[in-house]
């Protein structure tokens, strides 16, 4: 599998993670995690936007924040499920 491919699948898998954590009945997460949320997935989106239209100078590169910000984005959503559990 090309690694844009694998990237870009990655991205996907945690938004699906994201959206998983949203739908759950316990959590009530704050306006400032929601936004830094929806921020960070926002800008992932620009990058694939611009890897696939290929006006990204590196690709790599651009792909791997991408994963990073979507990690970030999962992160703050369930560390805050899962210190509300506690």
């Amino acid at each position: 599998m090309k690694y844009e491919t694998e990237q870009a699948l990655r991205v996907k898998s945690l938004a699906m993670d994201v959206i998983e954590e949203l739908m759950k009945d316990h959590p009530a997460h704050d306006q400032r995690d929601l936004k830094q949320v929806t921020e960070l997935f926002a800008r992932c989106i620009c990058d694939l936007v611009n890897v696939y239209t290929n006006t990204s100078e590196d690709h790599e590169m651009t792909l791997r924040g991408s994963v990073i910000k979507a990690k970030m984005g999962y992160n703050a959503l369930k560390k805050k499920s899962t210190t509300m559990g506690k």
